[in-house]
This record gives C-alpha cells, sequence and structure tokens, in this order.
C-alpha cells in the first residue's frame, strides 16, 4: 500500500482531504458543522482520538475567518457565558479522550451527531422559539459544549440547539457560535497538549489537509450568498445523520 514521507497511507489522507474540503465548505457556509461533520468520518480510517486533534487545528483558523467577517453581529452575553462554562468543563472532556476506548468513542460521537441531527429535522413548530433561560442555564449549556469539546470535538450540538431556540438572526447566530469555537479551539487545544493527546500522526494529517480545508472554506464563503439558509441546512442535517450512522455502524463492527 502506498504511503507518505511520514508513513501514512495515501489513501486515507485523501480521504481525510475530501472530508475536510466537505466540512470546510460547510462550516463556512452554514456558520457551523464542521467538527459534526468531520470527526465521523474521518473516525472511520483513523483512531477518533487523532480525528478530534486534526478537527481541533482546522477548527479554530476556520472560526476565525467567519467571526472576523461578522464580529459585529455577535452577541457577547451569550458568547462570553457560553464560553466560560464550556473552559471550565473541558478537563473532565480531555480525561474521558485519552482515557476511553476507540470504540467507545467511535459509538458516543454517532449517538451525538445522530441525536442532533434528528433534532434539527424535526419540525419547527415542535420546538419552542426564544427561549428565556437564566444566566445559570447559559453556562451548563457552555459545560456540556466543553467536555463534548475535548472529548469528541463536537461541541456543536448544545450549542446549535440552544442558540437557535434562543431565535438570534442567522449573522448572529454565526458570529456568536464561531466565537465560541474560537474560545473553546484555543483552551482545549492547549488542554489537549497538556494532556498529552496531542501526537505526530494527526499533526501530519493536519498539514496534508491544510489545503483542501481552505479551499473548502474559500467555496462556502463565496456561495453563502446564494443559497438559502433553511435549504442549505437541511442537506447539512441529512449529512449529519449520514456521518453519525456510519460511525455507530463502524463501532459495532469493528
Amino acid at each position: 500500500m502506498t504511503t507518505t514521507a511520514w508513513g501514512l497511507t495515501v489513501g486515507s489522507v485523501v480521504f481525510a482531504g475530501v472530508v475536510v474540503l466537505v466540512a470546510g465548505f460547510v462550516q463556512s457556509a452554514a456558520g457551523f458543522g464542521f467538527a459534526l461533520l468531520a470527526v465521523p468520518l474521518l473516525s472511520l480510517t483513523v483512531p477518533p482520538q487523532t480525528a478530534v486533534v486534526v478537527v481541533f487545528l482546522h477548527g479554530t483558523g476556520s472560526s476565525i475567518l467567519i467571526a472576523a467577517h461578522r464580529r459585529a453581529d455577535v452577541d457577547r452575553v451569550e458568547a462570553a457565558r457560553l464560553s466560560v462554562g464550556a473552559v471550565v468543563a473541558m478537563p473532565l472532556g480531555a480525561l474521558i479522550l485519552v482515557t476511553a476506548s476507540t470504540g467507545a468513542l467511535r459509538l458516543t460521537l454517532g449517538i451525538v451527531t445522530c441525536s442532533a441531527a434528528v433534532y434539527m429535522l424535526l419540525p419547527s413548530t415542535r420546538r419552542r422559539q426564544d427561549l428565556i433561560v437564566r444566566p445559570w442555564t447559559t453556562y451548563a449549556v457552555g459545560a456540556v459544549s466543553g467536555v463534548l469539546n475535548t472529548s469528541l470535538a463536537t461541541n456543536g450540538p448544545p450549542l446549535v440547539v440552544y442558540l437557535r431556540a434562543r431565535g438570534l438572526a442567522v449573522g448572529a447566530f454565526r458570529a456568536t457560535i464561531s466565537v465560541v469555537f474560537i474560545i473553546s479551539s484555543v483552551a482545549g487545544l492547549a488542554i489537549l497538549i497538556a494532556t498529552g493527546a496531542v501526537h505526530a500522526v494527526a499533526v501530519h494529517y493536519y498539514v496534508l489537509t491544510l489545503v483542501p480545508a481552505l479551499v473548502g472554506w474559500a467555496v462556502g464563503s463565496a456561495a453563502a450568498s446564494r443559497l438559502r439558509h433553511h435549504q442549505f441546512v437541511r442537506m447539512v442535517d441529512f449529512l449529519l445523520l449520514v456521518s453519525g450512522m456510519l460511525a455507530i455502524t463502524k463501532a459495532i463492527i469493528g
């Protein structure tokens, strides 16, 4: 089997490149979805621990680009409370990442992803809109996202559900969630490095897939203004459901 100079199989690198290209497109156009798409799919060919670190490295840059474009739309109160809750809870997620088995992580990842997708696919009339919450609720949502962030790199589900329920406009939604992603990525990466979760193989995958990720982000940014947001988000939700089911299948059959 053909390998790269770093000993990685060409097939796995090509697959990873396609995954991050598509995930970068989705993240740029919709404001979320990079980790939810990339981690389950990457974990089909590499251990979840590797996929998490690769997505962490890619996700930080993508979120910075989105937030920079929409910084005026950020809901600073929501972003601050969610970020504080996330950072405080991240060490627990890192502990789970370095101690849990690969199969358990894949199964949990698939369940989390499918649950988020099913919720998003429900008719909007079944959801309570413009949710009114107390500050501690926001911190709690942030904490859940923090645990998911450093354990599975998929902190999006609780944040997406919460911010949608809060009734934020599309621009404010994308900008606010991107700020939380930036803070979570930077803090989470530092924690993962401290716990020894970051290793050379993950860094090599990141370097080899950097160009496809940037291409995906650029194409998604250009397409964002041409796509109807509702239709695009529905497409993302279906992709999430498929990727979650693939992760569950991989965990079951090994």
